[in-house]
C-alpha cells in the first residue's frame, strides 16, 4: 500500500511538472516545434480567437528588459547588452535539452527531441527561416560563467542539428543569456530545471 501511494504521488509530481513546462513553450514533437516557431496557438480558444479577429482593441505596449548576451561572430566571442521582451510570445519554443554537468556535452536522452527539432526546421513552412538557439542556465555559477556554458551549449545544438540534419549553418544563430531570463524564480531545483533549456526563436 505504501509502495502504491509513493508510486501515486511520484506520478503526480511528474505530471504537475509537465504541466508546468508547458506552460512556458516546451515542446517534443516536430509539429509542436513548428506550430510553437510559426506561432501556432496549440490549444487556442476557439470563442476568444473569433471575438479578437472581429475587434480592433489595439494591443498594450510590449514590456521589455536590458539583458547582458554572449554572442560568437566570425569565431570571435561578442559581450552585448540588447532589449528583450520580458515575456517571449510568438514564433518560439523551449526545448528541455539535457546536458552533463558544468559542460556542454549533450546527454543522449536529448537526441529525440533534437532530432524532432531538425524535421521540423526542414519542413516547407520553416525551412527558409533563420533560427535562433538561445541558451540559458540556471543561477548556480558567477555570471560570465553562465553566459559562456550558456553560448556553448546552444552551439553544441547547432553542430547537432548541422551534423545530422543537414541544416545549413547559416541558419543558424546561437546566443548565450546565462542567468538571465528565468521562467521562474531560482528558489527550488525544480525551477532552476525549468530554466536550465534551450530557446529557439525564428526570425520574421
Amino acid at each position: 500500500m505504501n509502495r502504491f501511494i509513493l508510486l501515486s504521488a511520484g506520478c503526480l509530481l511528474l505530471f504537475a511538472g509537465i504541466c508546468s513546462a508547458g506552460d512556458y513553450g516546451f515542446e517534443t514533437t516536430s509539429e509542436g516545434i513548428s506550430k510553437g516557431l510559426l506561432g501556432i496557438e496549440t490549444n487556442p480558444s476557439s470563442d476568444k480567437a473569433g471575438w479578437e479577429s472581429l475587434t480592433d482593441k489595439p494591443k498594450p505596449p510590449e514590456k521589455t528588459k536590458d539583458v547582458k548576451v554572449l554572442k560568437r561572430e566570425k569565431g570571435m566571442e561578442v559581450w552585448e547588452t540588447i532589449r528583450v521582451p520580458q515575456k517571449r510570445t510568438g514564433g518560439f519554443v523551449n526545448l528541455q535539452i539535457q546536458f552533463d554537468v558544468n559542460s556542454y556535452r549533450i546527454r543522449p536522452d536529448s537526441f529525440p527531441i533534437l532530432d524532432e527539432l531538425g524535421k521540423a526546421l526542414v519542413s516547407p513552412e520553416l525551412k527558409h527561416r533563420t533560427l535562433y538557439i538561445n541558451g540559458h542556465t540556471d543561477s548556480d555559477g558567477k555570471d560570465k560563467y553562465n553566459l559562456r556554458l550558456s553560448l556553448n551549449r546552444a552551439f553544441s545544438v547547432k553542430k547537432y542539428l548541422i551534423d545530422h540534419h543537414a541544416i545549413s549553418p547559416d541558419r543558424l544563430k546561437i546566443m548565450g543569456y546565462g542567468e538571465n531570463m528565468p521562467l521562474k524564480p531560482n528558489t527550488t531545483a525544480g525551477n532552476k530545471q525549468l530554466n536550465r533549456r534551450v530557446e529557439i526563436v525564428a526570425s520574421e
